[in-house]
């Protein structure tokens, strides 16, 4: 169906933002929603799209599949940001997965007329090659993670980072156990092994599925030293 939120999609996509409500409105003439319940598949790297996937409520979970069938979650995405960018520019198919993680709404611009806002307001593609340096560092990160740092290590630098968003050293995990797992490269098993050992060591305290209170946040520190 049409976009039923008018120009609010694009209004929460921050490269955006100095767009006129006239040129938002040109570009969601055209735009797609689509609503997905948690768990659903939105796209595989079995699709082709030459479009903007706009995450307007909910979150999306991207995910790539190694040959022998493990996930390796690369990313989530909130409210606000986007997917199938590479596919815009490089008209080629997908390179990973996509779920969303609770009832999502996603609104599909079509990538002929962000095209042609690039070419009438230049500046917009440096914030598209601004979002692609963070997904770049992002991914560099990521592999250094699985790459350099053992499994103790790479909880502990999750959680720090974590940390940084959250308030009064208590982390609400934007993700599931098994997502956390997925994202440093092991198993929820033994996450939540270490998670205890962390525990029992005094540095955290775990109270539900997804809350942790950071009790030695020195202590995680010296964990990466």
């Amino acid at each position: 169906m049409n976009c039923v939120h008018n120009i609010s999609c694009i209004h929460n996509v921050p490269i955006f933002k100095q767009l006129s409500d006239d040129e938002k409105q040109t570009i969601m003439n055209r735009a797609i929603n689509k609503t997905f319940k948690k768990g659903e598949t939105i796209f595989t790297t079995f699709d082709s799209s030459a479009n903007l996937w706009v995450v307007n409520r909910g979150k999306v979970k991207i995910v790539k599949i190694s040959s022998d069938g493990k996930e390796q979650v690369m990313r989530i995405l909130n409210q606000g940001e986007f997917l199938g960018e590479l596919s815009l520019f490089s008209n080629e198919k997908m390179t990973s997965n996509a779920y969303a993680m609770e009832n999502t709404e996603i609104c599909i611009i079509s990538g002929d007329e962000i095209k042609k806002t690039i070419r009438q307001n230049p500046e917009i593609a440096i914030k598209f090659l601004e979002v692609y340096a963070k997904r770049i560092k992002e991914s560099e990160e990521m592999i250094e993670k699985i790459g350099v740092l053992d499994i103790e290590q790479r909880i502990a630098k999750t959680l720090l980072d974590e940390l940084n968003q959250a308030k009064n050293n208590e982390i609400i995990l934007p993700f599931s156990k098994t997502d956390f797992a997925s994202i440093i490269g092991t198993t929820r098993e033994t996450l939540s092994r270490k998670l205890a050992k962390f525990q029992e060591f005094g540095w955290i305290r775990l109270s539900g599925q997804r809350k942790i209170i950071i009790l030695d946040k020195t202590g995680l520190k010296r964990l990466l030293i």
